[in-house]
Formats: C-alpha cells, structure tokens, sequence
C-alpha cells in the first residue's frame, strides 16, 4: 500500500504544484499561495545591534557608519557586523551570500536572515525559508536552529503566510525542527482555521502521508485534513485533496480486505 499511495501521491502534487516546487527539498513541497501582504507581516523578535558605539573596535565602527551612509564596505567587515546582529548588514550579507551560491552558503543565508527578520527586516525571510530547504538536523548547529525557531514562530502567529508554511515544513520527525508537539501543532491549526482556504491543512496532509510507516492514527489525521481542505475555494486545493482522500481510502479498504 504505501507504495502504491507514494507514487500516486506524488503525481497527484506534481500536477497541482509543480510551478511552486523547491529545488532539492527533501519534503514534498506544497507552498501557500497566499496575498503579498500576508507573506510581509512583520515581527520584531530582537532588534539586535542599535548603537555604533557598542562595537569592539575602531574598524567596525566606521565600517557601520559607511554603511549606514550607503557605502560599499568589505564582505569581511560585512560579516562582522552581521555576528554583532547588525540587521541591515545581516540583510547585505544575505543577499550577497544568496547572489553567489544559496546552497553552498544556506546555513549563513538562514542564520543571518533570521537576524535580519528579528530585527523588522521581513525582506530577508523568503530567502531564510528557501536556505532552510538544505539544512540537514544531523549537521545544522542547534543554536541556529533555536535562532530560526525563535524567529519563525511569532511571526507565522502574527499571521506571517510565509513563516507558518516553514513552521508546518519543518516540524515532524527527521526534519530540521524536530517532532512536531502538541502545542505548536494547536497553534498551527488555529492559524489555518483563521486562514480558512485549505491550503495548510493540505501541507500537514501530505506531511503526514510522506511517513515511512503510517499509523492508523496518523491515516486519520491525514483523512481529517484532507476532508478540510476538501472544501477549499481553491479548485486546485480542493480537487487533490479530493483524490487523495479516494486514493488514502480504497488503499486502506483494500488492505483490510486481503488482511481478511
């Protein structure tokens, strides 16, 4: 059976999301499509570096006075003071790191772009969230990771489109957050509940069906947010939720009856 729904799933997600697939994601991409406005809601978390004078040394303080008057400064510098969780050399940082290669350089893209994001500056956060797509939870630092958690959060609870599609991405067994607890999986239904459109409920979906080995518990969650997003206004939404969910059913139906 999970075979069969695998390669079925996949083709399923392939037609309705192709456009919006990240490149080498290790899940089953399925982005929110969601207003501008939504994907732009601003948290400040911290607002990291605010006074010139608290720098170390002489160097570092000219460095951020240059570029505060739009002087090109040198990536060195840059980095320095993006360590010293200076947003806008944070935001530089990132987009020079993202400009040159955003694989080799996704834990720096991420890092610095939640620096950046705590701090206002909801620019950097497509970047961030693309970066994250790479990292591994074996390899990644725990405290980038609680850095990219502590950002993220809030600002997918401010209703953030952007940051709760990574929040539902990134949490579950073997990804980057880690398992998914109770507390953030409330959360994140009361945030699509307000939402209302299907589309989250058909992420934590197809979550659950890329499980290795599914429960019956789980195929329940899977079927109970299917049956949501089923409802979407979204033809698209709507219509794989709907296959899925005769997919997910008469595997399960046909498995019971070679059991018997």
């Amino acid at each position: 059976m999970r075979r069969t729904l695998t390669t079925r799933l996949a083709l399923v997600l392939a037609l309705a999301t192709a456009s919006a697939a990240w490149a080498e994601a290790t899940i089953i991409p399925l982005p929110l499509q969601t207003e501008k406005e939504a994907r732009q809601i601003s948290v400040v978390v911290d607002k990291g570096l605010t006074s010139t004078r608290s720098l170390p040394t002489p160097e570092l303080r000219q460095a951020r006075k240059d570029m505060l008057e739009g002087k090109e400064i040198p990536i060195d510098l840059l980095r320095q003071l993006a360590e010293y969780k200076d947003s806008l050399a944070a935001l530089h940082y990132v987009r020079l790191l993202t400009e040159d290669d955003m694989r080799a350089h996704a834990s720096d893209i991420a890092y610095f772009g939640a620096i950046a994001v705590a701090a206002g500056r909801v620019w950097a956060l497509p970047s961030m969230v693309r970066a994250l797509a790479y990292l591994s939870p074996e390899t990644e630092p725990k405290e980038r990771v609680a850095k990219y958690i502590q950002v993220l959060y809030p600002h997918a609870w401010a209703g953030n489109t952007l940051a709760l599609n990574a929040v539902i991405d990134f949490n579950g067994e073997g990804r980057l957050f880690g398992p998914l607890s109770n507390a953030t999986r409330a959360r994140i239904e009361q945030q699509l509940e307000a939402l209302g459109d299907g589309q989250g409920e058909l992420k934590l979906a197809v979550n659950i069906l890329n499980t290795k080995e599914l429960t019956e518990s789980e195929k329940a969650a899977a079927l109970a947010h299917l049956r949501r997003a089923a409802e979407s206004e979204y033809l698209a939404v709507a219509t794989t939720a709907a296959n899925l969910i005769e997919q997910l059913t008469a595997e399960t139906q046909d498995q019971t009856a070679v059991t018997n």
